[in-house]
């Protein structure tokens, strides 16, 4: 069985990191290929590269980026070549529809398309979901939610309209914490640190984090921002506008994740209701971190409700600063946490991800 993964270029974020574990875990007798739909963007390339030299990933296909005609006459040409069994799409997004319709005209029978993102509230935005699920649908597109918040931010849902079942996302979390605690036995370093590892967009909300680390300001202790994207240069002015710059550093795209998780000592992760799982919450879990996290719906379901880690007020910088103060001054606290923290993050291993999208994908 053949079964292209298909991405809007190769970013150092959640859905790529997905598609990079599915395919890392794909079941015997199942052949990948990826199709990345904006080659300009090449941050994994080197993760999806050790994938094929791994014999994980058959191929590699490289588009430029292209709307409308053009993108199905692009997508089309790749599915007659490579004749998949299905399709599936990481971004739901309104270009996918045509790869979507390019698949329907190209013969390829099932079609998945990833919802990673809560609904919107606001009703401009909400309806143009809605119209997206509406269409997905019409061309026999089943869009699956990767949590039970995604899936009840789309309700009440008008009728005609249907997702399919919660696929919940995962991580290899052994790996995780095999490489965490191999890092964690080698650190001798201080200051200790507060970690938060996600793309810089408006979904997070790592403003509300950096204002409550200015306001707590613990001593000796660092606040650590993995990741990029377009509100970077915000980020910056903003730690530059809080005099911070010595004790809060934007450190980009990191490959070695599990190793920074391993060396840190709390991990935050300041977000909004928009949040649709948030797989950083769970490699910090498996690495054993103590974690605090916005109480939005997606985080409380991985948080177990509050028993796997602190949940605060999303936005709250006031409440972030108190959870701040009392966590970096309590370390006894901190390992109550990251016990539980551990002994959740089994939940969300990656071959029960990989084995419910691929019975998806293959039934």
């Amino acid at each position: 069985m053949r079964v292209i993964h298909v991405l809007q270029g190769l970013h150092a974020a959640g859905i790529e990191h997905l598609a990079l574990q599915l395919i890392a875990h794909r079941p015997a007798g199942v052949y990948c290929t990826l199709l990345n739909l904006d080659r300009s963007v090449q941050q994994l390339r080197s993760a999806f590269e050790t994938q094929r030299a791994s014999a994980h990933l058959e191929d590699i296909v490289d588009c430029p980026a292209a709307d409308g005609f053009f993108l199905l006459w692009r997508c089309w040409r790749v599915f007659r070549r490579q004749q998949p069994d299905a399709v599936l799409l990481y971004p739901f997004s309104r270009p996918m529809l045509w790869v979507a319709l390019a698949a329907r005209l190209a013969g390829v029978r099932r079609l998945r398309v990833h919802v990673g993102n809560a609904a919107p509230r606001q009703r401009d935005q909400r309806m143009r979901w809605l119209q997206l699920l509406r269409w997905f649908g019409r061309l026999g597109v089943v869009a699956l939610p990767c949590s039970e918040a995604v899936a009840r931010s789309f309700e009440p849902l008008p009728s005609g309209l249907r997702l399919g079942p919660v696929v919940i996302n995962g991580c290899d979390c052994r790996e995780i914490n095999r490489r965490a605690a191999q890092a964690r036995l080698s650190t001798t370093s201080t200051p200790n640190i507060v970690l938060m590892v996600a793309r810089l967009d408006a979904i997070k909300d790592q403003s509300t984090l950096v204002r409550a680390f200015a306001k707590a300001m613990p001593l000796g202790w660092q606040l650590h921002l993995v990741g990029d994207g377009p509100r970077r240069s915000e980020l910056e002015t903003l730690i530059a506008a809080l005099d911070l710059e010595a004790q809060v550093h934007c450190l980009g795209c990191r490959s070695d994740v599990p190793e920074l998780l391993g060396r840190a000592d709390l991990f935050a992760f300041s977000t909004t209701a928009a949040e649709g799982f948030g797989i950083a919450l769970v490699e910090a879990m498996a690495a054993g971190l103590p974690v605090m996290a916005s109480d939005v719906p997606a985080c409380r379901e991985v948080l177990a409700g509050g028993a796997a880690g602190v949940l605060l007020p999303a936005a709250d910088v006031g409440a972030w600063a108190q959870a701040l103060q009392r966590l970096t001054a309590d370390h006894q606290a901190r390992q109550e946490l990251s016990l539980a923290a551990r002994h959740h993050a089994d939940r969300f291993g990656i071959q029960a991800c990989a084995d419910r999208w691929y019975a998806e994908l293959i039934a």
